[in-house]
């Protein structure tokens, strides 16, 4: 049987845990070349490509700071050295630090904006040439619920998603007369490590603004994003969808109740 993504390949930035190793795998399975890129554990990425070869697909790592446009440059023509293509980009890689903006450092703040918005941007960029020049191709970045609804104590990872939301609608419009679709996800509150202390803390009160009543899953992602990779979403592009249990639809002071 002939697989969604076979003979494609795939670079999935912070690929190594969370949402990023899930799609990783899931990418995998449906046939795509995938590369994971890492930027401080390497043992997790070899442990997602192990995964992925035990599996029977294909993979390898890369270290890269996605903050780094040198190394961004670097990673991309590793991948076409080992690959020769480059059909699918997913902009998974961001950070989440919490403190309100009184608190929080001016470094920390920057470093969020430099990772989650100017890292989008930078392997965007390294990677437009090569789709270009093969006619056709799929940049996948990740957003999120916070750039609609914005919370307290996240200010920098708010505005930098709210960044990449608006950056997805301006390159879909600049890349569609090459083929390129540019689409994103939206996460709410999915249950992983970089979210973890924020639900302990106040996960009681969050669920009461999510319709489904509770927090997604890391494997509950990448079918959406499979499917903006695919060739099923050709006739997409410039959207951001979310993927949030509800939380678009349920806002205090009320909430979905059965009837």
């Amino acid at each position: 049987m002939i697989q969604r993504f076979q003979d494609e390949v795939a670079i999935v930035t912070g690929g190594s845990r969370g949402i990023g190793a899930a799609i990783c795998e899931k990418l995998a399975e449906q046939g795509a070349k995938v590369v994971v890129n890492y930027v401080k554990n390497a043992g997790a990425a070899i442990s997602v490509v192990q995964r992925i070869k035990d599996k029977g697909g294909e993979g390898i790592s890369i270290k890269c700071d996605v903050s780094d446009f040198n190394q961004v440059q670097e990673m991309i023509q590793k991948t076409f050295a080992e690959f020769g293509k480059i059909d699918i980009l997913i902009n998974n890689a961001g950070i989440f630090p919490q403190a309100f903006v009184e608190e929080v450092s001016p470094e920390k703040w920057r470093m969020a904006i430099e990772v989650n918005l100017i890292g989008t941007f930078h392997c965007a960029k390294a990677v437009i040439p090569y789709m270009k020049k093969q006619g056709r191709g799929k940049i996948i970045n990740c957003s999120t619920i916070s750039a609609f609804l914005p919370d307290v104590g996240i200010s920098a990872y708010a505005a930098a998603k709210a960044g990449i939301t608006n950056f997805t609608r301006v390159l879909a419009a600049e890349l569609a007369p090459y083929n390129i679709t540019v689409n994103a996800y939206a996460p709410g509150i999915i249950e992983t490590d970089m979210v973890r202390d924020m639900i302990v803390e106040r996960g009681d009160k969050q669920l009461k603004q999510i319709a489904l009543q509770r927090f997604g899953k890391p494997e509950e992602v990448p079918d959406l994003v499979a499917f903006l990779a695919s060739k099923e979403s050709d006739y997409i592009t410039g959207v951001t969808i979310p993927i949030d249990g509800g939380m678009f639809i349920v806002q205090n002071p009320w909430r979905a109740k059965k009837f």
